[in-house]
């Protein structure tokens, strides 16, 4: 590609900061590209509409649509996303080519008064935009009560003391990509609160016919991230119909492990389960825990 690459990001902290990241393994794995990437900023429906919750306007997509479509219609070559928030069907003429290494997936507990979440007393107010953190935090802590609370990572945090809240749920990765884990109170292992599907990964969108963009971006893939997210949307593409779902898929020793949770939006655990095997299946791994999740949540129902 003799070219400038042209990559599509939103216009938020977080994004344009991962957007560095990419350009920094791009440079690093292919120095010739230096001085010849461009970042274009776009904004989103969902950065646009802050007085609803993700899922009242459109749910995933709504951070996405604006730059898949930039990429199709070859505005830019590439968008940079947040992997958790891409639909579970990708724009069609479109594919991941590539993913960066995953940062920490797991999630925090930030609050400008309590040390940990369980000091926070019954009935405490907490912020949220997301369906998937406030049913598994009900699921904690069934006397929970939620306020929205949208906006880019540090605003968020900067509105706790403001609107009275006792507290947020916030990725690990953004706080840690953008130097704020001082406000970081606990982290929640997966165990206790499972992180969204993709949670800390950065993922790149290209053309399926782009093959030039595509030999680019596979040389900054990293695999591992790669099957471990195709694992966990798998998950929820057979999950979306019945439950509100987290997961998180890690690879040890060549063994692929997916977990997953699955609640009702009220908070009440409807199934946990887990699945091994290797990672070249991914895709089928997470398919069948799906199906194990959805059989045991219709028994359920039955019974």
């Amino acid at each position: 590609m003799t070219h400038t690459l042209k990559l599509g990001t939103r216009g938020s902290p977080l994004a344009l900061v991962q957007t560095n990241l990419v350009k920094t393994a791009l440079t690093t794995a292919l120095p010739e590209l230096g001085g010849r990437i461009e970042v274009v900023t776009f904004d989103t429906k969902g950065d646009a509409l802050r007085d609803a919750s993700i899922d009242d306007i459109g749910g995933r997509g709504v951070f996405t649509d604006e730059l898949d479509e930039a990429v199709l219609n070859g505005t830019v070559d590439a968008a940079v996303h947040s992997v958790k928030d891409l639909p579970m069907a990708l724009r069609k003429g479109t594919l991941f080519a590539s993913m960066l290494e995953r940062e920490d997936p797991r999630e925090a507990f930030v609050s400008p008064v309590h040390a940990s979440l369980a000091e926070v007393p019954a009935g405490g107010l907490f912020g949220s935009a997301s369906i998937r953190r406030a049913a598994l935090l009900k699921a904690l802590r069934p006397d929970a009560r939620f306020a929205l609370l949208r906006g880019n990572v540090g605003e968020r945090v900067a509105a706790l003391p403001t609107l009275n809240l006792d507290g947020t749920i916030l990725a690990v990765a953004g706080l840690k990509r953008l130097g704020l884990t001082r406000h970081i109170r606990e982290i929640l292992e997966p165990d206790t609160l499972m992180p969204d599907p993709g949670q800390g990964v950065i993922g790149i969108i290209a053309r399926h016919n782009d093959l030039a963009t595509r030999r680019i971006f596979a040389r900054i893939d990293h695999l591992p991230t790669t099957q471990a997210v195709i694992a966990e949307r798998a998950l929820l593409a057979g999950t979306a119909a019945h439950a509100v779902c987290g997961a998180l898929a890690t690879i040890t020793d060549g063994l692929l492990t997916l977990r997953a949770v699955a609640a009702d939006e009220t908070g009440v655990i409807r199934a946990r389960d887990e699945i091994s095997g290797p990672p070249t299946e991914a895709a089928m791994l997470g398919a069948r825990l799906a199906q194990s999740i959805v059989h045991k949540i219709l028994r359920e129902r039955v019974a």
